[in-house]
């Protein structure tokens, strides 16, 4: 019986309070903060990276760390929601990884960066297999998939909030006011930024013009210092600190745990002490409305660096702070990789920030919600008996009154071990949009910060339409072809359409040299990604109203148990990435990906052919 009916039935349109609905809409804004602080860490990878001087396999497990613990705590945390109720623990999910998002912004060590990401992922591990256990009690049968998929679309409605509003945050949070001074410590790596200033000052190199500024800045002292390879004669006094440090190791160390969190930290610092001088004489210079002709170099700057050009060429005079601030900017655009970027501060309150939504979140949730509608002072014997409507009556008396938990068919379904493939599959492939994408933006199309959060939003957007259109295309779908092909048929024909997407970007890989006069070509990537994400979307309700279908009392657990092999492919794609790019792909390694992100969405079609939500998986065989 939907709304209408009931309502109609009673005579009394206000006879049946509507907690559900509230107790759907915390959940739902539950979802988009879990999204949201999830990845957040995606369009601000690159900060956190030259912050901390991680290298690209570093960045790589950091991304993966959290998918690692997420994964394998799924089912765990799903059985503690079922064992003591979904409204304590998910109050204490949000409270635990909102405080370890606050956290990250304070850390200053990658093993400690990478101890958080875990800790997060494990406490977020509770929230979906939570959430479709509370909504199991507060809808009925009818209606569970239409709530699931607008909490799902909660989630996507953070991923396309994260980069947008974590890009303008960092932003916000290094204004032009901020100190805009090329300090020794932004220099990320001496050895290549003193090989390029030494190859560009022989006559007749590219931007010998700004070279000319740039030398003219710099006391001959100061040059015969560089010249004279001081940086590597630190090497070898920072070997022998390391080798003593080794030799007082502690007999349990985290570096056992995570060795590639500790390579090389000090190494950077040590380097870059030899440029103390010569960074002083930068500082002069940079502060000079003449330190860069750029009349004369070509440099590809970014928008805020370009605003500040455009008004100076149109006769404004910029104030010294903007000055300093253009000339940092240009000094980026000319060493990339080896000047760390002014907007790299601003990730830390970005993270605190989001830290404190996150208490205001749970809040909210612990005042709204409660287990079920019997237990909530707000919900009335109409809405109850609403949501306790005969079919779902009829559901429920199927499932024995006291049910073992079911591991025999965790072990021995192929409906579940389906459903299970088909998430791994799916979360290879679909993981390149969230986490990937503003690399490849930045790398080869060299989209800038706000630009480039503005299109890794657009996927996730368009997501939302195919989430919501999923629920209901799976309730509809059930009362056309009945339960088992309801559920069969827009998860594959989701997972198949996924694909197509990725088979779109490697075509255009193929048939498109980059080139930043094409403005256009990053958009037709995006289109390619947004048919992948919508797809990947438009299925999800399927998953989770199988689990609903065939979890009984344990909805949450075996909700969990898809989401862990999931999550485990989610925690293998940034290794996979990796793997194929390197610290420097070229254009054939990005084509690999799309190829592989193609491919398993096709795996994960065939996978999806195998649900069959007409057998419970409660009842021991």
């Amino acid at each position: 019986m939907n709304d209408e009916a009931f309502l109609t039935k009673y005579n009394n349109p206000g006879s049946a309070t509507l907690v559900r609905h509230a107790v759907l809409f915390v959940l739902t804004l539950m979802s988009v903060l879990l999204y949201l602080d999830r990845f957040a860490v995606g369009i601000a990878a690159e900060y956190i990276r030259e912050d901390l001087h991680m290298s690209q396999t570093q960045m790589a497990w950091f991304v993966s760390a959290f998918f690692w613990s997420y994964a394998i705590c799924q089912v765990p945390a799903g059985w503690l929601s079922d064992r003591f109720g979904g409204w304590m623990m998910l109050t204490i999910y949000i409270l635990a990884w909102s405080i370890v998002t606050g956290l990250m912004g304070v850390a200053h060590a990658v093993w400690l960066v990478l101890w958080l990401r875990l800790f997060c992922g494990t406490t977020q591990a509770g929230a979906y297999p939570t959430s479709a256990g509370m909504i199991r009690q507060w809808y009925p049968i009818s209606n569970r998939g239409t709530a699931s998929s607008i909490v799902g679309l909660g989630g996507r409605f953070g991923a396309v909030l994260a980069p947008l509003l974590t890009a303008w945050l960092i932003l916000t949070y290094v204004p032009v006011e901020s100190d805009s001074t090329l300090q020794t410590a932004d220099i990320l790596n001496a050895d290549a930024f003193v090989a390029r200033f030494d190859e560009q000052m022989d006559v007749g190199k590219p931007r010998q013009e700004f070279v000319s500024a740039f030398l003219s800045k710099l006391a001959p002292a100061d040059l015969q210092a560089v010249q004279s390879g001081v940086i590597d004669a630190k090497l070898a006094e920072e070997s022998r600190l390391q080798k003593e440090k080794e030799a007082k190791r502690p007999f349990i160390d985290f570096r056992d745990w995570f060795p590639f969190a500790y390579e090389n930290q000090i190494v950077v610092e040590t380097r870059s002490n030899g440029l103390t001088e010569i960074m002083e004489s930068l500082t002069v210079g940079m502060t000079d409305p003449a330190f860069i002709n750029f009349s004369a170099v070509s440099i590809r700057l970014n928008p805020e660096a370009q605003g500040l050009l455009d008004r100076r060429t149109r006769g404004t005079k910029l104030t010294s702070l903007e000055t300093l601030r253009l000339n940092r900017l240009a000094m980026e655009a000319i060493f990339p990789k080896e000047i760390r970027k002014i907007y790299g501060p601003g990730w830390r309150p970005t993270m605190i920030l989001y830290g404190i939504i996150g208490l205001l979140v749970a809040a909210a949730f612990a005042i709204v919600t409660r287990n079920s509608p019997a237990e909530h002072p707000w919900c009335n014997q109409a809405e109850r008996e609403f949501i306790d409507d005969e079919a779902t009556r009829t559901a429920k008396m199927k499932e024995p009154g006291n049910p073992k938990f079911p591991f025999r068919a965790f072990m021995t379904s192929p409906s579940l071990w389906g459903n299970s493939l088909t998430q791994f599959l799916t979360n290879i492939g679909w993981l390149f949009v969230v986490t990937s994408l503003p690399r490849y933006l930045d790398k080869v199309h060299g989209v800038p910060l706000v630009t480039n959060g503005f299109m890794t939003a657009f996927p996730s957007g368009i997501g939302i339409v195919g989430l919501f259109a999923g629920g209901r295309a799976t309730d509809w779908a059930v009362r056309v072809f009945g339960l088992k092909r309801g559920r069969q048929i827009p998860l594959a024909a989701s997972r198949f359409t996924a694909a197509a997407g990725y088979a779109m970007c490697l075509l255009l890989n193929i048939l498109f040299a980059p080139n930043p006069e094409n403005w256009w070509l990053p958009w037709l990537y995006i289109v390619g990604l947004c048919i992948a994400s919508m797809s990947t979307d438009f299925g999800s309700p399927a998953i989770w109203s199988y689990a609903q279908d065939v979890g009984g009392r344990y909805t949450a657990s075996i909700l969990g148990w898809g989401n862990m092999w999931g999550n485990l492919g989610a925690a293998v794609a940034p290794l996979i990435y990796n793997g194929l790019l390197g610290e420097n792909p070229s254009l054939n390694d990005w084509n690999t990906v799309f190829a592989v992100c193609c491919g398993v969405f096709v795996l994960a079609g065939f996978c999806a052919m195998l649900l069959d939500s007409t057998k419970p998986l409660t009842v021991e065989r």
